[in-house]
């Protein structure tokens, strides 16, 4: 007891000190982490929350809502994907070539919720309104709904895109995926269990044939709740917006201006693009199971709370995976860990195959079912960014620009193109069983049991096809590594802090193997300030060099805190002058030498770091 008690106070004491400050050799102080991970429950909650009016399933939420057929739906799914297709470059364009005070993409999660907001206010007061005539309402919706994709696309994009470029250090990025997105992934839990219990308790409704038709799918929902909810979580969103950095490993004076074709030819050299690209297209229906919980509580359990309590255990199965991810990727590697995910998704969704071929076949062991299905595809919420992070830093290192919002856009291209025709699926399947028959088909057993049952073995085949384009993936974590070291060392030399031939040397040591020559090299040029400065003799700088080129990057720190802590001894309130003078004293020196000049490590793992921009 008196064990846990003591690394508690040293946990207390440990973010106390780094509150502000990130830990050396990092670049996120734990503030900031709260800022982006606490303040990001906001910005998840909105996209969760938003997703009941974006997410186009016949027969649930909005959709439903407004009497929209599974015919109209389809009509629906194809101007969305070509809608997408029209808009990917102007996204593209946008988040590449922004440049403000603010950062690259935290601009738009500053001023993007005014119009979400009053957008999200006319898509269900103006079709509704409008009702009188069905067609003119559906068009109305129509545009009011694309309009929205827009620009929850552009939100969703600046805050997923932030973590990319929130830290240089790789791991530091994959801890912050884990637990980061167990925090901020809150937000959709506290949506999928508030919002369904409060809509069916108050707008729940009784129709034709004595069913109660759930408040979640009413329009009343979306005119009172959604803009209520809308307020508390932009407010929250907001900490994230205003409280962290961007800092892409880039020169200080580099501005970035790429044009839409000649940044979608450049990403087209991108094999690792090429092969996200894959994965994700024949992947594009493995989370076709993700509906199936509203439905199940919808039109078989039936009752008020039935939707918030299943969706948020449901929910739960992301939790373990989402902060096993990080130690699970260490272990075994990103490629090998998708792989994994993909087969047992698919492998889970079998015995749903088997149970929904009875008649009575009991909801509450469906979800069981979708429960499992989610726990095994839920590591993919880590491992995606993940992924995406190696995608974008390869282009860096290719063409020299990082394209963030071109490649996702170009991306967004290809699967919308796809989309156009997987997004018919599940709306065409239902009007095959006779889900429009009549306002309460989807009631019947008889009617939501096969499309269940077809929707699950199409989630099955293309889960085990999501892996097969990971088994072509090389970028490995140290090869990922060399990659990021690289960069380092490039935008040391367009700052002008490395001579050209030093970088070309170091650049052509790190690719052939040696990820930490850029590291030693900083070293060394520390230990060559103290010596000139006095601080240290001959024979210590020998011996300093000699371990720092035999690998020990470890050796001139280990000797500075030694000679702090002797002078700390000897006259405690010269310290931190000593220190102080010390650092400045090796900073300048670095800063004079023109034939050996680097950054130093405590600026690489700061928020201060002069690559940044």
């Amino acid at each position: 007891m008196s064990s846990l008690v003591s690394k508690l106070k040293h946990a207390v004491n440990h973010i106390k000190t780094y509150w502000s400050t990130p830990p050396e050799g990092k670049a996120v102080s734990y503030k900031e982490f709260c800022a982006y991970s606490v303040g990001g429950i906001g910005i998840f909650g909105v996209t969760v929350l938003l997703g009941y009016i974006t997410t186009i399933q016949y027969g649930v939420n909005i959709v439903e809502a407004l009497d929209i057929t599974s015919r109209e739906t389809m009509i629906l799914v194809v101007l969305m994907n070509v809608f997408t297709i029209l808009r990917a470059p102007l996204i593209s364009w946008l988040t590449d070539n922004t440049k403000t005070k603010y950062g690259k993409f935290r601009p738009y999660l500053i001023w993007l919720p005014i119009p979400l907001f009053l957008l999200s206010i006319g898509i269900a007061w103006i079709p509704d309104l409008l009702s009188g005539s069905h067609s003119i309402a559906f068009i109305t919706f129509t545009i009011f709904f694309l309009l929205l994709q827009f620009l929850i696309a552009l939100y969703s994009l600046a805050f997923n895109t932030l973590l990319q470029v929130i830290s240089p250090n790789q791991s530091e990025k994959e801890m912050m995926m884990g637990l980061g997105s167990t925090i901020y992934s809150l937000g959709g839990s506290i949506v999928n269990f508030v919002f369904p219990m409060v809509a069916n308790v108050i707008f729940t409704q009784k129709i034709m044939g004595g069913e109660d038709l759930m408040g979640i799918n009413t329009i009343g929902t979306y005119k009172w709740i959604v803009p209520i909810m809308l307020i508390a979580l932009f407010a929250l969103g907001y900490w994230t917006a205003f409280g962290t950095k961007e800092r892409a490993i880039i020169s200080k004076d580099y501005t970035q201006r790429v044009g839409i074709f000649k940044g979608f030819a450049a990403t087209a050299k991108n094999k690792y693009f090429w092969l996200t690209a894959a994965r994700s297209i024949l992947g594009s229906l493995r989370t076709l199971f993700n509906f199936f919980a509203a439905w199940v509580c919808s039109y078989l359990i039936k009752t008020a709370f039935a939707q918030s309590f299943a969706v948020s255990i449901i929910a739960f199965a992301f939790t373990p995976a989402m902060i096993g991810a990080p130690f699970l990727i260490r272990k075994f590697g990103k490629k090998k860990l998708v792989i994994a995910s993909n087969i047992l998704t698919a492998v889970a969704a079998l015995p749903i195959l088997l149970f929904l071929n009875t008649a009575s076949a009991s909801p509450y062991l469906i979800l069981v079912f979708i429960f499992v299905m989610t726990f095994m595809n839920a590591v993919q919420i880590v491992t995606d960014p993940a992924l995406n992070t190696q995608v974008y830093d390869w282009q860096q290192f290719q063409s020299g620009d990082r394209m963030e919002g071109n490649i996702s856009q170009f991306m967004a291209i290809l699967t919308s193109a796809v989309a156009i025709g997987t997004g018919l699926v599940q709306p065409a399947i239902a009007g095959a069983f006779g889900a429009d028959a009549s306002k309460d088909a989807l009631f019947k057993p008889e009617v939501i049991f096969p499309i269940l049952m077809w929707c699950t073995l199409i989630t099955a085949v293309s889960s085990a096809l999501a892996a097969i384009p990971m088994f072509f993936w090389d970028m490995t974590e140290k090869r990922h590594n060399e990659v990021i070291e690289v960069l380092k060392v490039r935008a040391a030399r367009d700052n002008g802090e490395l001579p050209p031939e030093t970088a070309s040397e170091l650049e052509n040591k790190i690719l052939a193997g040696d990820g930490n020559a850029f590291m030693r090299h900083t070293e060394t040029l520390k230990v060559r300030a103290a010596l000139a400065n006095g601080e240290i003799t001959d024979e210590i700088a020998a011996g300093l060099e000699e371990q720092i080129l035999a690998g020990d990057t470890e050796a001139f720190k280990r000797y500075s805190a030694e000679y702090a802590t002797q002078a700390s001894e000897a006259s405690p309130k010269n310290t931190d002058a000593v220190t102080e003078n010390t650092d400045r004293d090796a900073q300048e020196t670095n800063g004079d030498n023109n034939d050996n000049t680097s950054i130093t490590d405590e600026e690489i793992g700061s928020g201060d770091d002069p690559y940044n921009t």
